[in-house]
């Protein structure tokens, strides 16, 4: 078998990070490399298990002198998520990734993503449960399914099998950095059912466009604007001066993006005044953007005819819809204040023969704030006559001031690396460790090599970092 990658001190791990990348394993198609991973554990003697989501979990006895040691959990994900550039003809069913190495020593895949998002974790756990060298205490591995979809693995795994009550997730993107809390989310949808009436007058047509939009985690609290929400605030002011019928509202593509543009089309007694209001309103917004929303554009038009429109009644629903639920940043952490503990991003809006709806995603490190979070959606829907559904949830990892893991990281690390500067921060978006944490109480931690532009045919792995990674990975299994 033919290996592109050589001249690094741990062979083995870009061995096994090759061999993976050989097997097909989007999302949903992970039965291959966990029958890869069955048979590898079962050709070395190690306990395995593989259930019907396709998570494998394997176990390998302490070696001498660490038998009395707390045992350790690694933890990864084997999926990836498959992009491709319009001129690939690669098959993610059944083609192996393209890898090469780029000038800069970065690991790639022509036309594809790579997979390192979270092959490096799948590829690390491999090595060392292969190296009868490595000392270490009780050795838990899971590899999980799914993650990029929605962590349906993690949450279907039977955690009783898990007697660690440490873990080491091996799913961030950069060398130096250990993540300790990361956010939980919610998929929430606001519905309002709605009669539709005969309409013959002339339609006005207007659209907020030209916003930067953003991940609703990590860029939740740069101030990005919500194209849905500066909408709803368009047609407040609107309804109060200049009473309509909503014939249609649509904006953002998914509840996990902070939307860019937003379009709406109404009928009005005096679209004269209905147009120079919402004009001279749109201008004096756009004067109150800053970078990286300073494109903000509001624009009023003609609009095709339309049969039919909802009451005032339900227009004055939808302007509530859009103006009055938790949106943007709730709270910052009290561990850290420069991160956000609980927000709310509503990303998606559409209007159908049915009616209208709003999708929203929640996001929290503190389940308790979550929980408070989701009673006032509900609470609202009431007050304002719309539907209040709860499609999905997964429990937020809090910070943990004194974890364990934590300062071993950071001692641990200088000690490898001197010259360098580690660091311990939190994430609000999801890993898997929020589940593992929630489920069984364990003190967890997040590490990884640098990963550049993940998610895309872009994606990068920066190999010298991956060396690095393999060092404290090893360190901190082995540490007495």
């Amino acid at each position: 078998m033919d290996y592109i990658i050589s001249g690094y001190r741990h062979m083995s791990f870009f061995r096994y990070f090759e061999d993976i990348s050989r097997i097909p394993r989007g999302s949903g198609n992970e039965e291959g490399i966990a029958a890869f991973l069955k048979a590898f554990a079962d050709a070395r003697g190690i306990a395995c298990s593989v259930d019907e989501y396709h998570n494998v979990f394997m176990r390998k006895e302490a070696t001498a002198g660490y038998e009395t040691q707390p045992a350790i959990l690694l933890q990864g994900h084997t999926d990836m998520v498959c992009e491709k550039n319009a001129d690939s003809g690669h098959d993610f069913l059944k083609d192996p990734l393209a890898l090469y190495i780029d000038n800069r020593g970065f690991l790639r895949a022509r036309g594809t993503t790579l997979g390192a998002d979270n092959g490096v974790a799948v590829a690390l756990m491999l090595s060392l449960l292969d190296d009868e060298t490595l000392e270490h205490p009780v050795l838990e591995c899971l590899f999980t399914s799914a993650e990029e979809t929605g962590l349906y693995g993690a949450h279907g795994f039977d955690c009783s099998k898990i007697t660690a009550r440490r873990m080491l997730n091996l799913d961030t993107e950069l060398d130096g950095e250990a993540i300790s809390s990361c956010a939980g989310s919610a998929d929430m949808l606001l519905k309002l059912a709605c009669d539709r009436e005969a309409c013959e007058e002339k339609t006005l047509d207007i659209t907020v466009k030209g916003l930067a939009g953003g991940h609703s985690g990590t860029d939740i609290h740069t101030g990005r604007q919500n194209a849905i929400r500066l909408m709803g605030r368009l047609l407040a002011l609107l309804y109060e001066d200049c009473p309509f019928h909503l014939v249609s509202i649509n904006g953002g593509n998914k509840r996990n993006a902070i939307p860019r543009e937003c379009t709406v089309r109404i009928t009005v007694l005096d679209p004269a005044r209905a147009t120079a209001l919402l004009e001279a309103e749109g201008k004096r917004i756009a004067g109150e953007m800053f970078a990286p929303d300073k494109k903000l554009r509001v624009t009023v038009r003609r609009g095709k005819r339309s049969d039919s429109r909802l009451s005032y009644k339900d227009t004055s629903a939808v302007i509530s819809m859009t103006t009055l639920p938790v949106n943007g940043v709730v709270s910052m952490s009290p561990a850290n204040p420069l991160f956000v503990r609980t927000s709310a991003n509503m990303g998606v809006i559409t209007t159908d023969d049915s009616g209208v709806v709003a999708s929203i995603m929640a996001r929290s490190s503190c389940d308790s704030e979550m929980d408070a979070l989701l009673r006032a959606y509900r609470r609202l829907s009431t007050q304002i006559g719309v539907e209040y559904c709860l499609e999905e949830r997964s429990g937020g990892w809090d910070m943990n001031a004194n974890s364990q893991l934590a300062k071993d990281f950071l001692r641990i690390y200088k000690k490898l690396f001197p010259d360098s500067e580690p660091v311990v921060n939190a994430i609000h978006a999801g890993l898997e460790c929020g589940i593992f944490v929630s489920k069984i109480g364990c003190d967890a931690l997040s590490v990884g090599p640098t990963i550049y532009e993940v998610h895309s045919p872009n994606e990068a792995l920066d190999l010298a970092s991956c060396d690095r990674f393999c060092d404290l990975v090893r360190a901190m299994v082995s540490e007495k």
